[in-house]
């Protein structure tokens, strides 16, 4: 009987997702808005729970408004049906390469939102660049530059 050497699935994902775990700062001064004011300060924390990819965000607002959000997906696994928040429906999040991982954010099908997560080569930036699909009127980026908290 041969044995063939061979990576269980979900071990690949989580090798793929370690590089993007952490804290990570947002680099004001490097980062690009096109809607809406950038942020004075905001932090990202990614986390795996047994595969499944955890992402708090933290955000002050120019004005001084703080902003807590929270979302999780399965890195390459099915679309996720959201509960009626009123903006989507669905999300999924699926790696693009090795140093990109992508959520799209639909509704009827349809993505509205897309927010692509390069990683430098060095692993100590993470650069999102979120597009936002309003329709019938534009599209909008912003590019927001992570370093990564030591």
């Amino acid at each position: 009987m041969a044995v063939f050497p061979f990576t269980h699935v979900g071990q690949m994902i989580e090798d793929k997702l370690a590089p993007f775990l952490g804290s990570w700062i947002l680099d004001t001064e490097e980062s690009d808005f096109e809607q809406g004011d950038p942020p004075k300060s905001a932090t990202l924390k990614i986390d795996d729970n047994f595969g499944m990819a955890c992402f708090t965000m933290n955000q002050v607002s120019a004005e001084g408004e703080v902003t807590n959000d929270t979302f999780e997906a399965m890195p390459d696994g099915p679309e996720v049906k959201l509960g009626k928040s009123g903006l989507v429906d669905a999300m999924r999040l699926v790696f693009e390469g090795d140093r990109n991982l992508v959520s799209e954010a639909r509704r009827g099908g349809l993505t509205i939102m897309k927010a692509e997560r390069q990683l430098s080569d060095d692993g100590n930036t993470l650069t999102i660049t979120q597009t936002v699909h309003l329709v019938d009127v534009a599209s909008f980026k912003n590019i927001s530059v992570y370093r990564k908290a030591q």
